[in-house]
């Protein structure tokens, strides 16, 4: 007797922007540079703070500030109508939210504009925004799921619109660098595919404090020298400003 027979499912809009995404990114020479950074410190100063802003809403901020400073971090390739480096005016940080869209769960993806410009309270309340909202009521994520709903051609024509065509729309539309992790749910990202020239990501804290953070760049824009040093610098910002900023939110700072 034959085995029973299956069906296909549709792609859903959420696993079309997946599809779309991982399409363009296979195809980018993304290297990763990993660096093991002592953050005892941090997480003391912000255990201590009023209200704790969550991880990705210190990284985001301490990476912006390297990213305002360092203009290869602030740089895109551009493929087309002839191949450049393209450099932006400004720092937008692109974070991966995971939101349940009716019975499925997916990414969509949202921006922070300057956030080097912002305080941490500012990015935790933004991203907390962008987690708790009604999808179709968040900007980004309305104009991510209408292209997705697109057909196929007129995806495809979307986003190399953005990702090689223009500087300006790229910025605007795809941010100048990306943050993802999954250590909350106790995991690491061991390796990742996206369009963006770098994308930070970082592990489980061990119990000294110490978490390996990792940084995937475009080998087209930079070479390894360049992402080493803003690693360097990244670890500086968080034990340096980031942590000032913590310690001076703290009932007892304010006190004073």
């Amino acid at each position: 007797m034959g085995l029973p027979r299956g069906f296909a499912i549709p792609l859903t809009p959420i696993r079309r922007l997946m599809t779309d995404m991982l399409r363009i990114s296979k195809k980018l020479p993304l290297t990763a540079i990993e660096r093991t950074m002592p953050l005892a410190d941090v997480i003391a100063a912000r255990q201590g703070a009023a209200v704790r802003p969550s991880w990705f809403a210190i990284f985001i901020k301490a990476y912006g500030a390297v990213s305002a400073r360092r203009p290869e971090l602030r740089q895109s390739y551009l493929t087309w109508p002839y191949e450049r480096v393209y450099q932006h005016t400004c720092t937008v940080a692109t974070l991966a939210v995971a939101r349940q869209l009716g019975t499925e769960e997916g990414v969509l993806a949202y921006k922070i504009r300057s956030p080097e410009q912002l305080t941490l309270a500012e990015i935790d309340a933004s991203i907390r925004y962008a987690r708790t909202e009604p999808v179709e009521q968040v900007g980004d994520f309305r104009r991510s799921l209408r292209l997705a709903r697109m057909p196929r051609l007129v995806r495809r024509l979307g986003w190399g619109l953005v990702l090689n065509v223009s500087g300006r729309l790229r910025q605007k539309h795809a941010g100048t660098f990306g943050i993802t992790a999954v250590s909350a749910l106790g995991s690491s990202s061991l390796s990742l595919l996206s369009p963006l020239t770098t994308t930070l990501t970082y592990g489980v804290f061990a119990p000294d404090g110490r978490v390996n953070v990792r940084m995937f760049f475009d080998h087209r824009v930079m070479d390894g020298v360049a992402p080493a040093a803003a690693m360097e610098e990244l670890e500086a910002e968080l034990r340096g400003p980031v942590r000032a900023e913590l310690l001076a939110s703290a009932p007892a700072a304010r006190a004073a």
